[in-house]
């Protein structure tokens, strides 16, 4: 059916352009007509309409195709992905010349006389103009791409889809995140796709009074996911100190899947988060348990 579909356009675009050179004569069907020289007009006028718009879409799909062939990609990628914004950018900048052609209008003419209206609007526009610049940057980049797991200020999550104004981001709770091309290319961005080893890491922090030692804290947590041990790999366990303040110490703790599995992930993620809390609100109750009398020896009883 695709091809079958293929082929009908093949054929129309094959008609629309014999018409164009007056290989193909369609004027008797206005022979007769008072307004012959109009029909002539607006005949020329929307068959090159046509023809442009069957020649982009001829272009979009054989880039495509062969880019498909050549990489064997099966979904979306970036270069698929901005093939279509390069298309739909075309597409619309055809459709006004092609617009303004049926009305008569010299798009030349009309762009000088109104060249203060669209310098002010190439002002009014120009943070929706910077946006699609930075969306095809992206897009080419190849700095990132659709699936890739990653951090951008406080949020983190997995990249659904990039589009010429801004990257749609899905977090770990499931929230959709849009944030604008022009924010991403300022901002310092981690790709945790990208590198090498597929760690995954869960950064908190802990109040000093709540932590007796660093071993005995990475021992706890590493009990508390070890129902999940057979997808993880051993020896990975990590409770890395990042950073020691004044009142807390900011840590990571570490390890690394055996195979990328998102759900599993954010299972094992909650399920070591969830013992972190229990730590600390257990040791909260100890560290804020008032103290009682002193004893006959002068020591203060708990």
């Amino acid at each position: 059916m695709k091809y079958l579909i293929l082929l009908l356009k093949a054929v129309i675009f094959v008609l629309l352009v014999m018409i164009r050179l007056n290989e193909l004569d369609i004027s008797w069907l206005y022979a007769y007509s008072k307004y012959r020289d109009s029909f002539d007009y607006y005949k020329y006028a929307i068959v090159n309409i046509a023809i442009f718009l069957m020649f982009l879409d001829f272009v979009q799909f054989t880039a495509i195709r062969l880019y498909r062939r050549r990489n064997k990609v099966q979904g979306e990628d970036n270069f698929i992905i901005g093939v279509g914004q390069i298309y739909m950018i075309l597409l619309v900048i055809g459709l006004i010349a092609g617009f303004l052609s049926l009305f008569r209008i010299d798009g030349s003419k009309l762009f000088t006389s109104l060249s203060i209206v669209f310098a002010g609007i190439a002002i009014l526009t120009k943070d929706y103009i910077t946006n699609m610049v930075n969306g095809m940057i992206i897009t080419f980049s190849g700095q990132l791409s659709i699936g890739d797991n990653v951090r951008l200020g406080k949020q983190r999550g997995k990249i659904v889809d990039i589009t010429l104004q801004n990257i749609h981001m899905l977090n770990d709770d499931d929230d959709m995140i849009y944030i604008p091309n022009n924010l991403l290319l300022s901002s310092e961005v981690v790709n945790y796709t990208r590198r090498e080893v597929k760690r995954t890491s869960i950064e908190f922090e802990i109040d000093l009074k709540y932590l007796t030692t660093v071993e005995e804290l990475e021992k706890n947590l590493i009990d508390a996911i070890s129902s999940f041990q057979e997808l993880i790999k051993p020896e990975s366990y990590y409770l890395r100190v990042a950073e020691v303040r004044k009142d807390n110490v900011a840590m990571k703790f570490q390890y690394i899947l055996k195979k990328p599995n998102k759900e599993m992930e954010r299972v094992i993620r909650k399920k070591a988060i969830r013992r972190l809390v229990e730590i600390i609100t257990e040791r909260k109750k100890f560290a804020d348990k008032p103290l009682g009398p002193p004893d006959e020896i002068g020591h203060s009883v708990i």
